[in-house]
C-alpha cells in the first residue's frame, strides 16, 4: 500500500512539473504491478490540460491522452500475452 502512495505521488509530481517522460515509465510499473487503468487516462487528460490544448493545433493539443489510451492498449495486450 505505501509503495502505491509513493508511487501516485511520484507521478503526480512529475505530470505537474511536465516531466512527462519520467511519469511513462512509472505509469507502466504501475499497471504492470498494479490493476490501475483509469489514473493513467486522467494523467493524460491533466497533462494535456496544464501543457496542451491550445486552440488551433488540432491533435497535437491532446497528445497526453493520445498517448495515455495507446499506452493502455500496448499494456493490455502483453499483459495478456504473459500472464
Amino acid at each position: 500500500m505505501i509503495f502505491r502512495i509513493i508511487l501516485y505521488l511520484l507521478i503526480a509530481y512529475s505530470i505537474l512539473n511536465g516531466w512527462w517522460l519520467l511519469a511513462l515509465p512509472l505509469f507502466i510499473i504501475g499497471i504492470w504491478k498494479f490493476s490501475f487503468k483509469i489514473e493513467i487516462l486522467i494523467a493524460g487528460v491533466v497533462y494535456d490540460a496544464l501543457f496542451g490544448m491550445i486552440p488551433g493545433i488540432g491533435l497535437h493539443g491532446y497528445i497526453g491522452t493520445i498517448t495515455a489510451i495507446l499506452i493502455l492498449i500496448v499494456l493490455s495486450f502483453f499483459k495478456k500475452l504473459v500472464r
